[in-house]
């Protein structure tokens, strides 16, 4: 496609784009005046919504995602006072798991301290549903999601504690990454024997979750092999056990599939850092570098890809922080969040 013509594109799809949020207050206009009680064809509906939504936050762009995620979640607020006992209750299922996706979609956007607000209006309407699966779901994702998010070690793990006993013991999602935030976050405070035990863990959890939740790829909400060789690739990585981290790294490259570059990107920071802790300074930071320069401008500003490549740099021993290919490593991350 030629410049002429990708410009004209663009501007169509920014056009289109402006029109569609220009008619919403018509349509919204119409849904309150036509306003009518929430019925079990529209909780039907709704789900829909999330489970689309679980699979897309991550992996579509966060910026148009933000407009999308609240538009709904706003019509979704005027709905639940007219849903009555079951219907409601599923209405309030949905907007915990909005809040969630909202929460996750801003800390990719770098907006940590917005997504925590988000975190607690979704555990508030998890705890609504009476459902102790939604309710650790909830807290055990913000646990994780809070590790992006300039949240002090030992409140991440309070909160994977908290996610931990509200699903109380059950093999579930919710559970799973209770463990997995505690032990990443230990992890990174040093405590590598704990992190090795709460992994192990974490371990025994998975192989206890139910088939359809390790098997469910590409959703928020599934909890398949990858995220265990995730966090089983930070924690040795944090750990200084090199071979075992990068043993973890290309098990979880080969299953992560190419247009999810958010994941394999962070797992490709973690081999940077186990190569930079490790001694090999400048290959580990000429490694952050190939593969921050292959990727457009948009993702490199990713806030889990940000995070995941300070964590990394962190592992330098303080006497070489001002290594030039350190100081590469963060122009180009400062080049991304722009």
């Amino acid at each position: 496609m030629n410049r002429r013509s990708l410009l004209g594109l663009m501007a169509t799809t920014a056009a289109t784009g402006a029109m569609a949020r220009d008619a919403e207050p018509l349509r919204a206009a119409f849904e309150s005046a036509a306003a009518a009680n929430a019925s079990a064809r529209d909780a039907d509906a709704w789900e829909r919504v999330a489970h689309d939504y679980a699979r897309e936050v991550g992996w579509s762009p966060a910026d148009v995602l933000q407009h999308e995620l609240a538009v709904d979640f706003a019509e979704l607020t005027h709905l639940v006072p007219s849903g009555h006992t079951a219907v409601r209750t599923r209405l309030i299922y949905v907007a915990a798991q909005l809040a969630a996706l909202l929460a996750i979609n801003l800390t990719n956007l770098g907006e940590g301290r917005a997504a925590r607000r988000w975190w607690r209006t979704a555990a508030r309407a998890a705890d609504q549903t009476g459902d102790q699966a939604i309710a650790a779901l909830v807290r055990g994702r913000g646990a994780v999601f809070s590790l992006y998010a300039s949240t002090p070690r030992l409140s991440v793990i309070e909160a994977a504690d908290e996610a931990i006993a509200v699903g109380q013991g059950t093999p579930c999602a919710g559970v799973a990454s209770g463990y997995a935030a505690k032990a990443q976050a230990l992890a990174e405070l040093g405590r590598h024997r704990e992190a090795a035990d709460v992994l192990d863990d974490l371990g025994d959890m998975f192989q206890r979750l139910p088939d359809a939740v390790r098997t469910e790829h590409g959703s928020q909400w599934g909890w398949s092999n990858g995220r265990l060789l995730y966090v089983t690739s930070l924690v040795h990585t944090c750990a200084g056990n090199v071979g075992s981290a990068m043993e973890a790294q290309d098990a979880a490259l080969a299953l992560f599939p190419v247009r999810n570059w958010q994941a394999r990107g962070q797992v490709e920071m973690h081999r940077a850092g186990a190569l930079i802790g490790a001694g090999d300074v400048d290959e580990g930071t000429r490694h952050m570098a190939r593969v921050l320069e292959r990727l457009p401008a948009e993702q490199r500003g990713d806030g889990l890809l940000q995070v995941s490549a300070m964590t990394s740099l962190r592992l330098a021993p303080p006497a070489q922080a001002g290594r030039p290919s350190i100081r590469q490593v963060r122009e180009l991350l400062a080049a991304g969040d722009r």
